[in-house]
């Protein structure tokens, strides 16, 4: 079965009144312009760049929060923490599980799953779309990535060429950049 058709079938199960076999029918049936102009920015994200590094914002204040973490390193010896590279430091920021975009649900639970899978399917192909439009010199692998011990379905971005290079003052151990800004 199609991404089309997984999408279809999810929102029947939620919306079973909705009497379209189109997946593009159901916004206007039970979408409103609020909630559409909200999911721009889910699938267009904010995109901003620290130190070399293309980071997306889906949480808000993105861009001065990364600023402020990477700028205020971890204590050294109070983490325990393996030391962490540029590169690894820059990926753990770019990887999103899919069910904590939302912190509500609204349709039935025995589609939530697959409700969660054709999502991060269209993000990975949007979040792709959007990376090469305003980064057309660089490459970005954008993949979703199955629910392990550590994490539920995700979708990662991770930016394969130029390669990254560690800003001055990066200290792997303390995850920070020293005196960075």
């Amino acid at each position: 079965m199609n991404q089309r058709d997984r999408a279809r079938d999810v929102l029947h199960a939620a919306f079973p009144h909705v009497e379209s076999d189109d997946p593009v029918g159901f916004f206007a049936e039970e979408g409103d312009v609020m909630e559409a102009l909200q999911y721009a920015y889910l699938y267009w994200p904010n995109l901003f760049e620290l130190h070399g590094a293309v980071f997306l914002g889906l949480q808000g204040d993105d861009e001065r929060e990364t600023a402020d973490r990477l700028s205020t390193p971890v204590a050294d010896g109070q983490t325990g923490w393996a030391p962490m590279s540029w590169t690894e430091m820059v990926d753990s920021y770019n990887v999103f599980e899919v069910e904590q975009l939302f912190r509500r649900w609204r349709g039935p639970a025995e589609v939530s799953e697959d409700a969660h899978r054709v999502l991060g399917e269209f993000l990975v192909q949007m979040w792709g779309a959007r990376l090469a439009a305003a980064y057309p010199s660089r490459e970005f692998d954008v993949r979703l990535i199955e629910a392990d011990e550590d994490m539920d379905l995700r979708v990662q971005v991770t930016q394969r060429r130029p390669y990254l290079v560690e800003p001055a003052g990066w200290d792997g151990c303390r995850r920070g950049v020293i005196g960075g800004v």
